[in-house]
């Protein structure tokens, strides 16, 4: 406590400085609290003046504090990692909140009567007395089609979500101020003389990302797809660990019923590329398959509203989820690396086209992308002169038709009459999306630069460790490397039609041709359908329950998740199965939502 403020911290022990830990730490100007995983210890020490014969004994929590205390609210630009912190200014009776660059840690507050409360989980504000659990529309409705803007709301009406990179400030007189502290845009891209730099480069920043992930002395696990963004973090872990006579346990998620959720395009069953990445990696590589047997689909999705206190758009992989992590927890491990942020970082593929390097004054990388972007001259002129012709009349057509439509009834269990009041149709055009046509073409499609809402996946994982006591560290979303790859020009991620060109070449000879190659991509719960006929009873009597509630009949079209059960209850095959999981699962975790709020 300190005045008319009281902090409180539950640690989380992984690397070796925790030990040393004790929060709230009390510093020069206040108190200080907060998660923290701090990527440029290094660099915060010596700014800090902090003598090499202590560094061992001062813990990330203090070193934050430390920050504080030097620069005040301009703290956030000297941090870089998993953080979130609260920092109260005694001497200016000012609070600070802010949560890092890309989200990794989570941060909720609350504005009630006379009090401020924040905190790193929903269930914290909600055991405050006073604070209603009454669920957010707008929030659930943009979850139901799968279309989550407004990022700073969350599944209760009046709790908040601080957004990635953003900070807050409460004033003695109770106003409230928000700026962001970081941004991905306008960054000048880099020029190296040769190729080759960029992906010495690329390398040396992610092996650093990666080795600040691996500073714990106990035991490391990794879950492992057959793909590029996770197969490349322990392609990158396992020659760090094993220099140290250390093992990485690395899960991949199999099926264990037939998959008949995959059709030809779609990789059901990624163990054998995940066991030839593994295989790659190195001999300390301990590779386990987790096909989930003992796990329900409607097991899974409470227990993802158990840790996370709300549903999510992606329900169908929250049993194998569980599996893995409970699997890795018994078995010792005290972090687990994920690639989550990778499609966006290290295998980004760009957006390839000349016009939009032009139309951004980057004339160079747009001659690179006309002259060697493309497989051939046909192909160059179809994408790079036909396309940015043809492309925006077809999506004013799109858009034209399906003017006073709801295309995303298609895959969706929202009740209609609620996306009509809450005018989610209206609010899409206003963000300038729509489902059928995508963005605009000379916007520029980079994940990075889509908004805030790429901070709401990543901080699912803090919540999912928090409940198991595990640390998940994503590597590919190191700062260091994100400002990295924001400055790589488009030409180095397209060449000759290839995609993901930096990340191709960076990884030859330490991943499988057919992981760097293919297109194949896998499909994650493959076996759901299988698995939803097996707890048939369950579905339907969670589906009755769910017609006795008043607030599951307002927000779910209940006749629409009937109909999906009864499609797969007769045919399994892909599009019955892509139905239940964006419209039965993903409706039932909504309506197990509401039914825990009775």
């Amino acid at each position: 406590m300190d005045g008319p403020v009281g902090m409180g911290h539950l640690l989380l022990e992984v690397n070796p400085e925790d030990a040393h830990e004790s929060q709230p730490v009390v510093g020069e100007r206040g108190l200080v609290a907060g998660v923290a995983r701090l990527d440029n210890r290094t660099e915060l020490l010596d700014a800090l003046g902090v003598p090499a014969s202590e560094s061992a004994q001062v813990a990330d929590g203090r070193l934050v504090s430390m920050a504080f205390d030097r620069w005040g609210d301009a703290v956030c630009s000297h941090l870089q990692g998993d953080w979130a912190l609260a920092a109260w200014d005694a001497r200016t009776r000012r609070l600070l909140l802010a949560r890092d660059a890309c989200g990794n840690a989570t941060l909720y507050y609350h504005e009630g009567k006379e009090f401020f409360a924040f905190a790193s989980s929903l269930k914290a504000l909600l055991a405050l007395p006073g604070v209603a659990k009454e669920p957010d529309r707008l929030y659930l409705a943009e979850l139901l089609v799968a279309w989550q803007q407004d990022a700073e709301l969350t599944p209760f009406k009046g709790l908040r979500r601080l957004v990635w990179a953003h900070a807050m400030e409460v004033g003695p007189d109770g106003r409230t101020r928000i700026w962001r502290h970081w941004s991905p845009e306008g960054r000048e891209p880099l020029r190296y003389k040769r190729d080759e730099e960029y992906v010495e480069s690329f390398q040396e920043r992610f092996t650093h990302a990666v080795r600040s992930c691996l500073r714990t002395r106990k035991p490391v696990a990794a879950t492992l797809s057959g793909g590029r963004d996770s197969g490349s973090v322990v392609a990158m872990a396992a020659p760090i660990l094993a220099a140290r006579g250390r093992v990485l346990t690395a899960y991949t998620s199999v099926p264990w019923l037939t998959a008949d959720g995959a059709g030809k395009e779609r990789l059901g069953n990624e163990w054998e590329l995940a066991h030839e990445t593994a295989a790659m990696a190195g001999a300390n590589v301990d590779h386990r398959a987790v096909d989930a047997a003992g796990y329900g689909v409607i097991e899974g999705i409470e227990h993802f509203l158990g840790a996370h206190d709300g549903p999510s758009h992606a329900a169908s992989n929250h049993y194998w989820l569980q599996a893995i992590t409970e699997t890795a927890v018994r078995n010792g491990a005290a972090a687990v690396l994920v690639g989550q942020l990778g499609n966006a970082t290290v295998s980004s593929s760009g957006n390839g086209l000349a016009l939009l390097a032009l139309v951004q004054g980057h004339a160079h990388t747009a001659m690179r992308l006309l002259l060697h972007g493309e497989a051939n001259p046909w192909l160059a002129l179809k994408r790079q002169a036909l396309k940015p012709i043809v492309k925006p009349g077809i999506q004013a057509m799109q858009r034209l038709r399906s003017r006073g439509s709801s295309p995303w009834l298609a895959w969706s269990a929202v009740n209609p009459q609620l996306a009509l009041e809450l005018d989610i149709a209206g609010r899409m055009r206003a963000a300038d999306f729509h489902p059928a046509s995508g963005a605009p073409l000379l916007r520029d499609e980079h994940p990075l630069l889509l908004g805030p809402r790429i901070g709401i996946g990543a901080g699912i994982w803090s919540e999912m460790g928090a409940r198991h006591s595990v640390a998940f560290l994503d590597p590919t979303a190191n700062l260091s490397l994100v400002e990295f790859i924001l400055r790589v020009p488009d030409d180095q991620f397209r060449r000759h039609g290839q995609r993901s060109w930096l990340f191709t070449r960076a990884f030859r000879g330490r991943l499988p041709h057919a992981v760097l190659e293919g297109r194949r991509k896998g499909l994650q719960a493959a076996d759901l359908g299988k698995r939803i006929l097996r707890e048939l009873p369950a579905f339907r009597q969670t589906l009755e329950s769910l017609e006795a509630a008043p607030a599951a009949k307002e927000f779910l079209d209940l006749s629409r998740l009937h109909r999906c059960l009864d499609e797969l209850a007769a045919r399994v095959d892909p599009k019955t199965t892509a139905r239940a999981s964006q419209i039965l699962v993903r409706g039932v975790g909504v309506g197990l939502f509401l039914r825990r709020m009775m």
